[in-house]
């Protein structure tokens, strides 16, 4: 009588394959998470959909229009109210300005070509919302009229530019 033998896997072998098998997918699945870009200080990337389209103030009174051009690039129109109660009535001066604006992760920078020293950055937040803070006070526009504020997005549709 021939005797057989069967070989029998060992468990602590069984036990080692399974471990290395849980190990390789536990890599797998955190290796990537440790090499995806991270976005700093609360930066995001705008995409142009969410760039794209008309904001008002407020008030409803002051409106900037923005579109994306690609390459890091908006085309960027402000057309600006500041009202006040005259002796006459009601008045308002007014402050326009149009050009391009440099756009990187989720803040724009738009420099008007007239103006002297006048920065105005734009930060895209959720929800449609634009934070907009100029420096300086030389934009070239009218007498208090200033483009600081939170602007809402009214429509996403492509802008329609007055020089265009």
């Amino acid at each position: 009588m021939t005797e057989q033998r069967t070989r029998v896997a060992e468990p602590s072998s069984a036990a080692a394959v399974r471990d290395r098998r849980f190990f390789v997918v536990l890599l797998a699945l955190l290796v990537p998470a440790f090499f995806a870009p991270i976005a700093t200080g609360g930066e995001r990337s705008v995409t142009a959909a969410e760039a794209n389209g008309t904001y008002r103030d407020v008030e409803g009174k002051s409106e900037i229009k923005i579109l994306a051009l690609g390459h890091g690039k908006l085309k960027v129109q402000l057309a600006l109210v500041y009202e006040y109660q005259s002796g006459a009535g009601p008045a308002a001066n007014v402050g326009d300005a149009s050009g391009e604006a440099t756009i990187e992760n989720d803040t724009a920078v738009f420099v008007p070509e007239e103006a002297g020293d006048c920065k105005i950055t734009m930060t895209f937040l959720p929800n449609g919302k634009l934070k907009v803070e100029q420096q300086g006070d030389e934009c070239g526009f009218g007498h208090n009229v200033r483009a600081d504020g939170t602007f809402r997005k009214i429509s996403s549709r492509k802008p329609k530019f007055d020089d265009a």
